[in-house]
């Protein structure tokens, strides 16, 4: 990542610093916070105690910056959104957070463009992910890749499925698409474990469903008024890597879906490989019917929350739609 500048909208929030101090360690040089102005002195703090990792991290620089200094990244992680309310589904969310992404968008539609036919990316972290996601590559069309960071899905259910085979999570491969909500689609149908394919019985797969269908509900339930940090954290590092480097592995990321799966116009999780300067190569696997069906509902959904947005008049939120 040397000499390549991400910039982060929501750097005062737990998201935000966790992706700021994984980017950190994980090689970003030039670092560029942003947040509202009522966490200017978090912001400020943080970037007191990031900039003296440059002592053992050379190269590294931690500015802060306006949503125009964002916009001219290479790639901008959006982390912004309204705080988290417990008991609340992700889709609640979606209206105030179009209002308070509609500036962001607005800035990089506006910047200039630092070379012939560059497009930057952005990583949304932003929930409920998908739905925003269509939104914003919408809004930005070419002049940005949107990718919508729902790693955590496919972590959680490679947890659940070690759980339930006695290994460890490491040892699984395996992939949740769809929508990061209610709507997730475990590929139950694909599960490797320790690199040999694994067929999951009838009680191993309803345990697994269980297991990563409840856990927004048991996180909700510890009333911690909180989303999840670390994991989410080295997960947008990660992803920010693989668009700035390149990675020959394919990342779940929510992108805009041009036919794959059977899905067209809408964003949606899917593997993908991720290369600097292009959008996420999606790789459209063979898949059971079910879990085919199950994708397709998962599109329909997300499309009919971001059509109800527009049919309320989302434009006086902010004019994203």
């Amino acid at each position: 990542m040397r000499g390549a500048s991400v910039g982060i909208l929501g750097a005062a929030g737990a998201v935000g610093s966790a992706a700021a101090f994984a980017l950190a360690l994980g090689g970003a040089e030039q670092l560029v916070l942003a947040d509202a102005d009522a966490a200017a002195q978090r912001l400020a703090a943080q970037r007191l105690d990031l900039e003296a990792l440059a002592a053992v991290l050379p190269g590294l620089d931690v500015a802060i910056g306006d949503l125009d200094a964002l916009a001219r990244c290479d790639v901008v992680v959006a982390c912004a959104g309204v705080p988290h309310r417990d008991g609340a589904p992700r889709a609640a969310f979606l209206a105030e957070n179009v209002a308070i992404l509609a500036p962001l968008a607005d800035a990089i539609d506006h910047a200039q463009s630092d070379g012939a036919g560059r497009r930057r990316a952005v990583v949304l972290v932003t929930n409920p992910v998908d739905a925003l996601a269509t939104l914003l590559q919408r809004r930005l069309g070419e002049r940005a890749h949107v990718v919508g960071h729902t790693l955590n899905d496919t972590l959680r259910l490679r947890v659940a499925i070690a759980r339930c085979r006695g290994c460890a999570p490491s040892e699984v491969e395996a992939w949740s698409v769809g929508e990061h909500g209610p709507h997730a689609v475990p590929l139950l149908s694909r599960v490797r474990v320790r690199g040999a394919p694994a067929t999951l019985s009838a009680d191993e797969q309803a345990r697994v469903r269980a297991e990563v269908g409840g856990w927004y509900e048991r996180w909700q339930q510890l009333g911690t008024g909180r989303t999840t940090q670390w994991s989410s954290g080295w997960g947008v590092a990660a992803v920010v890597r693989a668009l700035l480097c390149g990675d020959s592995r394919p990342w779940p990321v929510s992108t805009l879906l041009g036919g794959a799966w059977g899905v067209e116009g809408t964003c949606l999780t899917a593997p993908a490989l991720l290369e600097p300067g292009r959008a996420p190569r999606v790789l459209a696997w063979d898949v059971a019917p079910d879990e085919r069906a199950a994708i397709a509902a998962a599109a329909a959904a997300v499309a009919g929350a971001c059509d109800a947005l527009a049919s309320v008049g989302a434009s006086a939120s902010g004019g994203m739609p």
